[in-house]
């Protein structure tokens, strides 16, 4: 929609995520709902009863009901979101959660009122038996990247017009490019001087290989014999957290690498590194932190895998290794540890691609525009 074109009528819209625990799935239901309720439309969201992030869903101010998260067939939520789309009259329903993908769509079903189930497709996982067979006859899905819409349109049986791809967006201005207070204050923690470069990796250390923690120790142990300065920090929690510690100590990383739990303070946490690594040995859809280090102006080393390539352009925003190759992994970080102005260039690029392609207004233009073309380009 153009800048001079006139604003649809408000449109009537539930998002449903029954997990809402605090991942990527969860923030990216949020940014939706606010870009959208920022955009004028009526936005509601149903989430679980107790799930860890219900209180973020009553921070936006819009409508929130909850459901119970355990039932016979899930016969309670179905009823719950029946009862909702009628009485609200809900013109859009949007999943997000693979477990809420037929209860959504019965519950649109059994509603009766017209409304049209929208997808959120967030993994790389190829859809199986009953879904592969049946979901895009019954509800349009979206694809978070251009490799999960290959994936979709490999494995998904119907009419292929009903998939489409819109990257994630994010909110921009909780993101500083220069290093804030909190920042600071962190480092210090670690034990991180200003003239050290800290790398770190952010995510879950599950089995059996986390998102490359191991990986990353073992090239960070190649690094830290070459440049003293060096120092290096994991984020994330897990199963894997005592074999990553025995690593460090095995591998003479003591006083140079920690490992702390998640922090709610992701911007500060992001300013306070010098490069963000994204070592994955699995496969990412699009991962949020790289846009969120982006945001932060900092640069990039990831594993070229997925969706990621469709996020870092190499030697323009960071840099590109292959899946689970510890010396490439090394060379990219050291590279970034003796060139500061390197670091900033990248930095400065990551920053600027974020604020023209993946903000959350962004998001928000680009799903009002698919709500309305199924819609037939009315709001009644």
């Amino acid at each position: 929609m153009s800048a001079g074109s006139p604003r649809p009528q408000s449109l009537r819209i539930l998002q449903i995520n029954s997990l809402f625990s605090g991942g990527g799935v969860d923030n990216q239901t949020l940014e939706l709902t606010r870009a959208l309720s920022e955009l004028g439309h009526q936005v509601g969201m149903a989430v679980a009863a107790d799930s860890r992030w219900e209180h973020r869903a009553h921070e936006i101010g819009c409508p929130v009901t909850t459901f119970p998260s355990k039932s016979a067939l899930r016969w309670k939520l179905i009823a719950h979101l029946v009862s909702i789309l009628r009485r609200r009259r809900i013109q859009i329903l949007h999943i997000h959660q693979g477990r809420d993908y037929w209860p959504g769509i019965l519950a649109a079903r059994l509603a009766c009122c017209g409304t049209r189930v929208v997808i959120t497709r967030h993994l790389m996982t190829r859809p199986r038996g009953f879904s592969r067979q049946f979901l895009l006859r019954m509800a349009d899905i979206v694809a978070v990247s251009k490799a999960v819409e290959r994936i979709l349109r490999e494995e998904l049986q119907g009419p292929q017009s009903r998939i489409h791809q819109i990257h994630c967006g994010i909110d921009v201005t909780r993101f500083h490019p220069t290093r804030t207070p909190a920042a600071i204050a962190l480092r210090e923690e670690l034990g991180c001087s200003s003239s050290e470069v800290l790398f770190g990796v952010v995510g879950m250390f599950e089995r059996p290989r986390g998102k490359g923690q191991f990986e990353f120790l073992e090239a960070a142990r190649q690094v830290a014999n070459r440049y003293g300065y060096a120092r290096f920090v994991l984020v994330g929690k897990g199963g894997l957290q005592e074999e990553l510690q025995t690593l460090i100590r095995e591998s003479g990383l003591s006083g140079k690498a920690s490992i702390i739990g998640f922090r709610e303070d992701i911007p500060s946490l992001m300013s306070a590194l010098d490069v963000l690594v994204h070592p994955t040995t699995g496969t990412e859809a699009f991962p949020l932190v790289v846009l969120e280090a982006f945001a932060s102006g900092k640069p990039v080393i990831a594993s070229n895998v997925d969706g990621i390539p469709e996020q870092v352009v190499p030697e323009v925003h960071g840099l590109l290794v292959p899946r689970a190759n510890v010396d490439a992994l090394a060379s990219a970080m050291e590279l970034l540890a003796v060139d500061p102005s390197l670091r900033h260039r990248m930095g400065h690029a990551g920053r600027a691609r974020v604020e023209t392609e993946f903000t959350r207004e962004t998001l928000g233009r680009r799903f009002e525009a698919l709500y309305l073309s199924l819609l037939g380009g009315t709001a009644p």
